[in-house]
This record gives structure tokens, sequence and C-alpha cells, in this order.
């Protein structure tokens, strides 16, 4: 599941319908649900890639400051010599663990639209009662 789907799945999933508001509420706690167990399975995912990265940082130490395996030189050569303060600036510009920080990146702009999502869940109930109160008061009930 990506970014635009869940956009999708809310565009479709927050239109309350005007005639059949009761419904709109009953369906809140299910709406919740789905939206909390997506926020869970991401959170699940972004702690995956932040373990991931740790290992790639660690490996990609080793290859920066000369100290992996050879067979690792002998796929990727590396013909500089880097000084110990220089390894986590290496590190950082590595296509591999900039792959990594982009992924989690975008799993943490995906936990912020979903918080963003649960917020307004929370408070459709709020938003259906003063649409029932704005409908009393305009019929002068």
């Amino acid at each position: 599941m990506d970014l635009n789907t869940i956009n999708d799945m809310w565009a479709r999933d927050s239109v309350i319908d005007d005639v059949l508001i009761d419904q709109a509420s009953i369906n809140i706690p299910q709406l919740h649900q789905k939206y909390l167990t997506l926020h869970g399975e991401f959170t699940l995912l972004l702690k995956r890639k932040r373990q991931e990265r740790k290992k790639a940082e660690h490996l990609k130490y080793l290859y920066y400051s000369g100290k992996a395996p050879p067979e690792a030189y002998e796929d990727q050569p590396f013909p500089y010599k880097v000084l110990k303060n220089e390894v986590p600036g290496w590190i950082e510009v590595d296509e591999d663990v900039q792959k990594i920080d982009l992924k989690i990146e975008y799993y943490c702009v995906i936990l912020n639209t979903l918080n963003e999502i649960i917020k307004q869940i929370n408070q459709m109930s709020f938003n259906i009662k003063n649409v029932i109160e704005w409908r009393r008061f305009a019929g002068g009930i």
C-alpha cells in the first residue's frame, strides 16, 4: 500500500452522506479501526527500515574504513584511503544508505498522513453532531 492509495481511500471514506448521516456515525468505529491498523503496519515497517539502516551503516562503516572482507572490495572496489573521521560523511552519501533514508522519510510521511486522518475520524462524531444541531436550529426545533 502506498500514500496515493491511502489518500484515495480517505477521499472516499471521509465523505458524509447528508441523507444517511446516522450511517456515517455508525461507521466511525470501523473507519478508526481501518486506519489505526494501517498506522500500526506502517509503524512496524518504519522500525524495520530503521533497523535496516543501522545494519547498512555498520556494513558501510566497515567498507569505507577498509575493514570489510576482501570479497566486498572484489565486487565493488574502493580506491580511496579514508580517514576515520571522514567515514560518516562517506556513509551519508552512499547510494544504498540514501535509498533506505528515502524509504524512512516516505514511511514518516505516510504515518503523518495517517495521524491526521485518525484525528479527523475522532472529530467526525462532533461534526455529525453539529450538523444535526444546525438542522434542528434551522428547522425551528
